[in-house]
């Protein structure tokens, strides 16, 4: 006998699943997906911290040598005993004593490079936040199609395995009245186990591939909107020339390693700075109310200006082993500027000569999908006609697929190309996610 609550329990448990059941998946567009992953993306939120530590430490050395207040006080208790037999007496003296002191830097070369040392450090962290801006759009962007390539590879291959078992089933029906022979029949099982297990490994890639953006993206259960058929991304640059000029005065990566390269030589500058004398003014105000070793002393007002030298005369080598160290560091970082500048020049040229070919592959593939559906239906009305065996068609079928999983690459490959360009040439990824998104989905 069901109780009252089981029952609701159970209608609300059917009720549940059959929403589940005729609900719509959830779709997630490039946009959108960029803005999930921006959110969620760990490597930018390090970078982000990055550029606010080093925007502190900035302030922290500019705070060096800006004026400096202190306000001080004290109150004591202080009490002496006298033991003169019968002049013993105890006497009492509490105290105070307060003022303000202000200091101020005069002349203070490594203060003043490390200012600058930092300022450059700041300027760096900013643009490795660009560079991270710019892997976390590509990441993205590989994870993205390559979900909807997994997907259109898997379509593709459930409707061979389709067009196989109608195959499969007329080529029975024709074994039966003796038409064809047994090779005939077991041919064509055997392309459909082949293709049906084509469709279980597809299905598992597409799976693994969805993994992939999920953990970019931290959203699961949404299927990435298909792309439109034509994608229509047309690249700014003519020639590889102008994308690596473009790349040398934009590139975040080069900007990066030249504030690098800027702060080591502000490093070297600091540790010259200190072979030279310091100069500070500092001036001091103080009302004391308080005895001398506990005598009495009525209260009184110091005020003191002062300029303090300070001039470093022997170290035990320590000063010239820092800025050996300190030249070492910026050479290491020049060094770097260049491996960096070479590196991306050969980006620059890579990607737009791999984006030229990826056009014509692009073109050549959308041939060669018609030309392999044409051939489809020239051997389909063949075999009717007895000209060709039924065996004519599973070759045919699996040319189609090929053509349609190799236009599918390419069209996927060809917006990467264009994407892998527009960031070598250090375009601004934050632009360039929502153009990428239109070209795609069409809106």
């Amino acid at each position: 006998m069901w109780s009252p609550s089981k029952l609701l329990l159970l209608i609300g448990s059917l009720w549940y699943s059959v929403a589940v059941a005729t609900a719509e998946p959830r779709t997630l567009s490039f946009m959108q997906a960029y803005d999930f992953a921006r959110a969620n993306a760990t490597d930018l939120a390090l970078a982000r911290y990055r550029v606010d530590s080093s925007e502190a430490q900035k302030d922290v050395a500019m705070g060096r040598i800006l004026p400096q207040v202190n306000l001080f006080g004290q109150w004591s208790e202080n009490k002496v005993a006298y033991d003169a037999g019968l002049f013993s007496r105890d006497e009492d003296y509490p105290g105070e004593r307060y003022g303000v002191q202000v200091k101020q830097p005069l002349f203070n070369v490594a203060a003043g490079q490390e200012v600058r040392r930092f300022s450059k450090i700041y300027e760096q962290s900013q643009e490795e936040l660009a560079v991270a801006e710019s892997d976390l759009l590509i990441a993205l962007a590989e994870a993205f199609l390559t979900v909807l390539l997994a997907d259109a590879e898997l379509e593709q291959l459930q409707s061979e395995l389709t067009a196989l078992e109608g195959q499969l089933d007329d080529a029975n029906a024709l074994y039966e009245r003796n038409l064809i022979p047994i090779m005939e029949v077991l041919e064509t099982q055997t392309r459909v186990d082949s293709v049906r297990a084509d469709v279980i490994q597809a299905k598992g890639e597409a799976a693994v591939s969805r993994e992939e953006l999920v953990k970019l993206t931290g959203e699961r259960g949404a299927d990435p909107l298909p792309i439109e058929d034509n994608v229509a991304l047309i690249s700014s640059f003519s020639s590889p020339e102008e994308v690596v000029v473009r790349a040398a005065n934009a590139s975040p990566e080069i900007s990066a390693a030249e504030a690098a390269l800027e702060a080591a030589k502000r490093g070297v500058d600091r540790e010259r700075g200190k072979w030279f004398p310091e100069i500070d003014f500092t001036y001091s105000y103080q009302y004391s109310d308080v005895g001398f070793d506990n005598l009495a002393s009525p209260p009184r007002d110091t005020t003191t200006i002062a300029l303090g030298f300070n001039y470093p005369l022997f170290e035990g080598g320590a000063g010239v082993a820092r800025v050996r160290g300190a030249w070492a560091e910026y050479y290491a970082a020049q060094t770097q500027l260049e491996a960096v500048q070479r590196d991306l020049e050969a980006r620059a040229r890579s990607s737009w000569l791999n984006l030229q070919a990826l056009s014509e592959r692009l073109l050549a593939s959308r041939q060669a999908v018609k030309s392999a559906q044409i051939n489809v239906d020239a051997t389909r009305k063949a075999t009717k006609a007895g000209t060709a065996r039924p065996s004519d068609i599973l070759v045919a079928l699996a040319q189609n697929t090929r053509a349609k999983r190799n236009a599918s690459a390419a069209k996927f490959q060809f917006a990467a190309g264009w994407l892998e360009v527009e960031l070598a040439a250090g375009s601004d990824p934050i632009l360039l996610a929502p153009t990428l998104s239109r070209a795609l989905h069409g809106h």
